[in-house]
């Protein structure tokens, strides 16, 4: 006879206790909690691996509460912008410089983009995690099915998506690719898709301290109404196996 082995799992927090842990670290210890919740956060995919227990769909809506450490970020910038916008406007100008000039500009114009990005981000998250059947995933699941208007709501949905990924499902990083279905940042049914594209480039910046390089590394998948579907990876291996399959 052969003993089935059972796949030991490690802990992790379900929903919401997650997010209750999270503010209570956001609460203690302000700015310096962002590096604990990010391990947290690691463990939570580790032994959790793509939402498997919560559904596949809710669990990616879900993950747009991160968006608000960027956000508190984002604030943080545009605070300074203020500050230092205010401190030029105090100032005595009599000898100032172009530069003067220049810095005082970008802090008048990024501080304003800056606050208004982080509004953005807080209300994308707070929609998506709290209000899925309004999130840009199930919007895209809604708008390629034959009659949007008719869709059944949010819950039966993701169960289309969740039910084929768990049956058919094999995943490249953050992407899962079904019979029918496609997960990434959106969903794509896949008898839409009419072109499958790799982003590899590499980006150099030349700064005062020398030259800066950043890698994008993105699958666009392109369906039959024109729509972009761009999902970013971290590994050249996975996005070309994602592209090939």
């Amino acid at each position: 006879m052969v003993k089935e082995k059972k796949e030991k799992k490690g802990g992790f927090l379900r929903w919401p206790w997650n997010v209750i842990v999270y503010v209570l670290l956001v609460l203690v210890l302000r700015i310096f909690a962002i590096p604990v919740i990010l391990i947290l956060m690691w463990v939570q995919r580790k032994n959790n691996p793509h939402g498997a227990e919560e559904g596949y769909c809710l669990n990616r809506t879900r993950k747009r509460l991160t968006w608000l450490i960027w956000a508190l970020l984002v604030f943080v910038v545009s605070a300074a912008l203020f500050c230092m916008l205010k401190v030029g406007l105090d100032q005595e100008r009599t000898y100032w410089e172009t530069m003067d000039y220049v810095t005082l500009a970008v802090c008048g114009v990024g501080g304003p983009l800056l606050f208004i990005a982080g509004v953005y981000l807080v209300y994308v998250a707070i929609r998506d995690t709290f209000f899925p059947e309004k999130s840009s995933l199930a919007k895209s699941i809604r708008e390629q099915l034959p009659y949007p208007d008719d869709a059944p709501p949010v819950d039966k949905l993701f169960a289309m998506v969740d039910e084929d990924l768990k049956e058919n499902g094999l995943w490249f990083a953050s992407v899962g690719i079904g019979k029918e279905w496609v997960l990434g940042d959106k969903v794509n049914k896949i008898d839409r898709i009419r072109g499958i594209f790799m982003v590899n480039e590499i980006h150099r910046h030349h700064t005062e301290t020398g030259v800066r390089t950043n890698r994008t590394m993105e699958l666009v998948l392109i369906d039959d109404r024109w729509q972009r579907n761009v999902t970013s990876f971290n590994s050249l291996k996975e996005l070309q196996a994602a592209a090939d399959y």
